[in-house]
């Protein structure tokens, strides 16, 4: 993730040191097999400075992704009293999942700490960290006949993170959206975190 052109900035060409340092530590991140990533602009109004990345998984079902997300960084040098903060990440994960477990009144605890593990795995240090997680049941008609019906699981979190390298952040999601899409997770880490506690 750069910011030629895909991150918003306050003026042309100028990153404070700081929003550039959070870039580079996750460009530098490894990358995990099975998913399909690309770099999109941030969103424009909910900070001076952003990034974003989508990811889908390779696997599909019915040409579909199993597994879908986004995830941004947002950055303002003042900070925002509701971060904590002057970084913020905001993570989504959607990801298709079997009858059995759509139907599990569990679903959303288990869906939650799919996040909190893979953060913790990651040693990803935070704070302030909210979210949601939903359930939804998608339908697709050909005609007037059903011809697909599947349930899946949306998550969708935001919160701070204790310094700016932001590496740690992106495997804990890179992560999530395996382990959402019913894989393994992805146990990619930067040698640098290698016995280092969050």
């Amino acid at each position: 993730m750069t910011g030629s052109g895909r991150t918003r900035q306050g003026r042309a060409g100028s990153f404070p040191p700081r929003f550039e340092e959070a870039l580079l530590s996750v460009r530098d991140t490894p990358r995990p097999r099975g998913l399909v990533l690309e770099e999109v602009p941030g969103p424009g109004r909910m900070a001076p400075f952003t990034a974003a990345l989508t990811a889908e998984t390779v696997q599909t079902v019915n040409e579909v992704p199993v597994g879908s997300g986004r995830f941004v960084i947002l950055y303002d040098p003042s900070g925002q009293r509701a971060w904590h903060s002057d970084f913020r990440m905001v993570a989504m994960v959607r990801a298709r999942l079997d009858e059995e477990l759509h139907a599990d009144p569990l679903l959303s605890s288990a869906a939650w700490s799919w996040l909190t593990d893979s953060l913790a795995d990651a040693r990803a240090g935070y704070h302030a960290l909210v979210g949601t997680v939903t359930r939804v049941l998608s339908e697709t008609f050909g005609g007037l006949d059903l011809s697909d019906a599947c349930g899946h699981a949306e998550i969708r979190a935001s919160w701070s993170p204790n310094t700016p390298d932001l590496g740690p952040h992106l495997t804990a999601w890179y992560e999530l959206i395996l382990v959402a899409s019913g894989h393994e997770p992805a146990r990619v880490r930067p040698l640098s975190l290698a016995g280092t506690p969050r």
